[in-house]
Parts: structure tokens; sequence; C-alpha cells
């Protein structure tokens, strides 16, 4: 008894424990790294620790009665995921075989998405429903951790040539996109716990949770990335939607508003202050000058480009990327690209399925899982301006929990 006892509780530790590390672990890790060239020095360890937890919680849940219930729970969306990364595994291979024009070596390629996308986002099907309490605040203490880290960047990146030349924060192994999105999460997060979880009611814990949003909105505002902050306004207005759904008191609702809107002025008019270049990314964009502006591959021409080569190889697609532009920056558009009509319509109705059943368990009264639905939402969203199908874990995992999680309601705290 006490040796299942024991195996029980290692089972739910580690499961909890690389859930919290394979999503934001990468951000503790990065402000340590001062120079990119031997970032993997510390990168492939952790990635070698989440690989051989993830093989374990695989181990430990390799039993038949569990895979029929997940089965029961993923019977529509496992099949659709099933047959697009079989086609999406069969197109990396092929292009890594035979495409020389690759902007990355062919072992990276292989490397990100089944060491780092596939094999641990598999273990995200397998969340221990009745721990979310600890899944919540182990996410909470890492990304706090992370950006707390981060804040020292804040002084040195001034001083850094991304910052001088684009007022954009960032690391040598954390990009401004990454950092803001790591911002945005840990708001998210801390603005749940704010108004739904009894750690609230503490008064050092309401302290803890307005620290911790303040850094969120800083980060997020230096970072100066307009993904990042785009969804994390969808989720906020999102998260406002749902407590009101709920039908929370309206002052409650009134009081969470005007707090957000009070922290969000300090942290943007601190950013502004330090030399973030936010409102000129911004108005740039809106008034057609940005992409005369940016140093970096212009959306619209690569977006037509993408577009012309779906239609010219609508059968099997054209290939992982886009011959000297690289890959689209937008994964729906990526996966009609690399996999054709076919593999695309799967991902569009996995995203589409993935998404709806989030907002369904954001909108859920007493649901206790409402915050991974309101993460998932907010790299859902992010994944539409940046990333390639083969690197963007952090959405993969997501994805993976929120087909995984059950759609009824659960009893919150």
């Amino acid at each position: 008894m006490k040796l299942k006892v024991s195996y029980y509780i290692l089972k739910v530790t580690i499961k909890i424990g690389l859930f919290s590390i394979a999503l934001f672990g990468y951000g503790i890790i990065a402000p340590s790294i001062n120079d990119a060239s031997t970032s993997r020095l510390i990168t492939i360890p952790y990635r070698v620790i989440v690989l051989i937890a993830s093989l374990l919680v695989i181990l430990f849940n390799s039993n038949i009665n569990y895979e029929k219930n997940l089965l029961v729970r993923t019977k529509i969306s496992s099949v659709f995921i099933i047959l697009f990364i079989f086609f999406y595994s069969f197109r990396l291979f092929y292009e890594t075989s035979y495409n020389n024009l690759l902007i990355r070596e062919s072992s990276e390629y292989l490397l990100n998405w089944f060491g780092i996308c596939l094999i641990p986002g598999i273990t995200f099907l397998f969340l221990d429903l009745k721990q979310y309490k600890k899944y919540l605040y182990s996410s909470w203490a890492f990304l706090g951790t992370a950006s707390i880290l981060a804040l020292p960047l804040i002084a040195q990146g001034q001083l850094s040539k991304v910052f001088q030349e684009q007022g954009r924060l960032a690391g040598e192994a954390l990009n401004p996109i990454s950092l803001g999105h790591q911002g945005g999460s840990l708001l998210l997060i801390s603005l749940y716990i704010l108004v739904n979880i009894e750690l609230s009611k503490n008064r050092i814990g309401k302290l803890v949770c307005i620290f911790f949003l303040v850094t969120g909105l800083i980060l997020l505002f230096l970072a100066a990335s307009k993904g990042p902050i785009v969804a994390i306004f969808v989720c906020v207005c999102l998260l406002l939607v749902s407590l009101q759904h709920q039908r929370v008191n309206t002052f409650k609702i009134f009081s969470i508003i005007t707090v957000a809107v009070v922290f969000a002025n300090i942290a943007f008019s601190f950013a502004l202050d330090s030399g973030s270049s936010l409102i000129e990314r911004f108005t740039s964009l809106l008034s057609g000058d940005y992409f005369g502006y940016s140093q970096f591959v212009q959306r619209p021409e690569l977006y037509q480009k993408v577009s012309e080569l779906i239609v010219e190889y609508p059968i099997f697609g054209y290939g992982l990327e886009v011959p000297n532009l690289g890959y689209p920056h937008n994964l729906i558009l990526e996966a009609f690209l690399a996999t054709g009509f076919l593999g695309g319509s799967l991902f569009l109705m996995l995203y589409i399925y993935a998404t709806i059943k989030a907002i369904s368990i954001v909108m859920a009264k007493n649901n206790s899982w409402s915050w991974l639905g309101l993460l998932y939402i907010q790299y859902a969203v992010a994944v539409m301006f940046s990333g390639a199908l083969y690197n963007s874990y952090i959405f993969w995992y997501l994805l993976f929990a929120i087909i995984g999680l059950k759609k009824t309601k659960l009893n919150t705290a």
C-alpha cells in the first residue's frame, strides 16, 4: 500500500514539475545566458531534462484503462491531430532529406519538432485533473521567478544593440516576442488568481498578485511586440466577459478594470520613459509605414507569396518555407503550405476545435482550469503573428492540454 502511495506521489510530482518546467522553465535559465554563442551549454541540458521527464510521464501513463479514458475525451480531436502529425512529419522528413535551401540545419527541424514539441507535448494529455491548484501555483511560481530574473534586463537592455536600434527589451537568449509573452502570461495568471482564488483573500496574497501583475505589464510593454499585446488584450477581455457571464458582482468587475487600468498606465509610462518603441511600432503599423521601418520580413509580401504557393501546390503542399523568405509567421498558412489542402484543413479544424473548447472552459462557471484556457487563447492568437509549426512548443503543449481536458465543470476552491 505504501509503495502504491509513493508511486502515485512520484508520478504526480513529475507531472506537475514537467508541466511548469516545460512551459516556463526556459524563461528561468535564459537570463543567465550572456553569450548567445554558448547558449547551448545551458539550453541542451534543460531540453534533455524535459525530454527524459516526458518519457517517464508517458511510461507512467501507458496503461490500457487510461488510454481508453483519454480516447473517450478526445475521440474527435485525436483523429485530427494524429493525421496532421503524420502528414507534417512526413513533409519534415522529406524536406530535411532533399531540400538544400532550408534556412536552418536539417537536424534542428527534426530535434525541435520531435524532441521539443511533440514528445513533451504528448504528456500534456495526461494532466491530473484533480491537482489543478498545484498546476496553477507551480506555473505562477515559475513565471514569477522567470520574470523577476528578467528585470535586470531593463538596466542592461538599454545598452544592448536590440534596444538601441529597435526600442525593444531582449536578452541574448530571450527575444522580445518571448519576453512579451512571458510577461503577458504572468499578468493573466496573476489577474486570474486575484479575482478567482482564495489566495486573493489574503492581504499578502493580493500584494503578491499585484506585484506580479505590474511586473508582467512592464515586461509586456518594454518588449514592445505587437503579437503578445494583442493576445493579452483579447484574453483580458475574454476574462472580463466570463466574469460577467458568471454573474460576478458588477462592482467587483468595475474595481478589477479600474485597478488594471491604473497599473497598466503606470507600467506604460515607465516603459516609454525607459525608451520603449511601443507607440512608434503601433502608429507606424496604422499609418502603413511599419514595413518600411522594420528590419524584418514584410508580412504582406510574405503572406501574398505563401497564398500563391498554396494555390499552386494544393494537394501535397509546397514545403516548410518560402524560398528566401523563411516560414510564414502564421501557423494556419504554414500548415497549408507544408501539407496541402488536406493537412491544412486538418490543422485548421484542430485549431478551431481547441479554441472553441478553450473559450467554453473560460466561460464555464466554476471551472478550475479556465486559467489554462486563457493561456491557450494567448498562444493561439500569438501563432497568427509569429512562430513556426516545428518550434512553437508552448502552443503545442497548451493545445494538447486543452484537448485532454474534460469539458465538464470542476469545483473551484
